[in-house]
């Protein structure tokens, strides 16, 4: 347990608790209100799944090769 200050509309989270969430850029902090006064913080890990997409765009799926020539109504058919 720690003990942090509201001051101008925010919440400072003291260091020893962000170290020990392990919290990075990206993560989100969710808190739901149980009671007047009493609260529970819940943290959503952010930069993985930016982390992720990332690694797919560097190192992309083999789908294969296309054969022949595609055009552009073959490729936009399906949407009309």
């Amino acid at each position: 347990m720690a003990e942090t200050t509201y001051y101008k509309d925010k919440v400072y989270l003291p260091r020893e608790i962000r170290e020990s969430l392990g919290l990075v850029d990206g993560d989100r902090l969710y808190i739901e209100v149980l009671d007047r006064g009493v609260a529970r913080l819940i943290l959503m890990r952010g930069g993985e799944a930016g982390r992720r997409v990332l690694e797919r765009i560097d190192n992309p799926p083999n789908l294969g090769r296309l054969r022949g020539r595609v055009t552009r109504e073959e490729i936009y058919e399906d949407i009309t």
